[in-house]
């Protein structure tokens, strides 16, 4: 792995922004708008009568959207952990973008965007079982 730092080229699309973006107009919804009414209940859940893997996404935003971290974590963890990871790239892209500050990249071989890869879907299964235990008791 290897960290470079690069100055912002013209017309280089800023997926921190976009992304991060996306994820404060979420949380924004799920502050200011009746969000649970609009859903339905989770058809995965409904078939097999245990949660799916992203089982509480919503609740989970709600409660981060109101700043209640910690029942947000305890609702489904990682989609609080990717909302909050999103909003802070939001912002870091945003700092970059407004004060021409180079921004770091992370440049990985092979074997280490495989490891990333994998790495991601094993957080994935966790938090899978950590819905399984919690919400099926």
């Amino acid at each position: 792995m290897r960290l470079v730092f690069k100055m912002r080229t013209a017309g280089q699309i800023e997926f921190g922004l976009i992304y991060g973006g996306i994820g404060l107009l979420a949380l924004c919804a799920a502050r200011f708008l009746p969000v649970l009414t609009f859903l339905p209940s989770c058809p995965f859940n409904e078939l097999t009568g245990i949660p799916c893997p992203t089982c509480g996404a919503t609740r989970s935003v709600i409660h981060l959207a109101q700043g209640d971290l910690l029942s947000s974590i305890a609702v489904n963890p990682l989609i609080s952990l990717c909302f909050a990871g999103a909003a802070l790239y939001f912002f870091y892209s945003l700092v970059t973008l407004a004060l021409s500050f180079p921004r770091v990249d992370v440049l990985l071989i092979a074997e280490e965007k495989n490891a990333a890869r994998a790495g991601a879907i094993a957080l994935v299964f966790i938090n899978w079982t950590y819905l399984i235990v919690t919400l099926s008791s």
